[in-house]
C-alpha cells in the first residue's frame, strides 16, 4: 500500500498527487473526485483512485480553511494561490461527500485498512474530512 500512517497524506500515492496538481492544476483535483462518483455502484474502487480522491478532497477542505494537520506545506501554498477557483467549483462539496462515502463503504482501500490495527483511526480520518468539507 506504500503507507506509513493512517492520515490522507501518509502514503506515496497522495504525495505523488501533489506533483500532479502542480502540473495539471484544478482539473486534476476535480477529476480525482469525479472518477470515484462515475464508477458503477457495484464495481470495485481501486485503492490508488480512492487515495487520490481523498487527497483531492483535502485540497477542497484546505480552501475552505479546514486544513488537516498533516496537509503538506507545498500543497498549502498551491491552495493559497488557487483558493478562489477551488471554492467556486460547482457541486464539489456534494461530490466530495459522495466520494468519501463510496470509499468508506466499497473500496479496495477500505479492505486494505480493515486488515490493519489502524482501521478505526483511518475511518475517523474520513469522518473528520467529511465534517471539514461540509462546514
Amino acid at each position: 500500500m506504500g503507507a506509513w500512517g493512517h492520515t490522507n497524506f501518509d502514503n506515496d500515492t497522495a504525495l505523488d498527487f501533489i506533483g500532479d496538481v502542480e502540473e495539471e492544476g484544478i482539473d486534476r483535483i476535480v477529476s480525482a473526485i469525479d472518477v470515484i462518483n462515475t464508477i458503477e455502484e457495484d464495481a470495485y474502487v481501486d485503492a490508488d483512485l480512492a487515495t487520490e480522491a481523498l487527497a483531492a478532497i483535502e485540497y477542497i477542505a484546505t480552501a475552505k480553511d479546514r486544513m488537516a494537520e498533516d496537509f503538506p506545506e507545498d500543497a498549502a501554498d498551491w491552495v493559497k494561490s488557487h483558493k478562489a477557483q477551488l471554492l467556486i467549483i460547482r457541486g464539489i462539496v456534494g461530490k466530495s461527500q459522495r466520494a468519501i462515502d463510496r470509499i468508506k463503504n466499497n473500496s479496495e482501500l477500505k479492505e486494505l485498512w480493515e486488515e490493519t490495527e489502524d482501521f478505526e483511526k483511518w475511518n475517523n480520518v474520513l469522518d473528520d474530512l467529511n465534517t471539514r468539507i461540509s462546514s
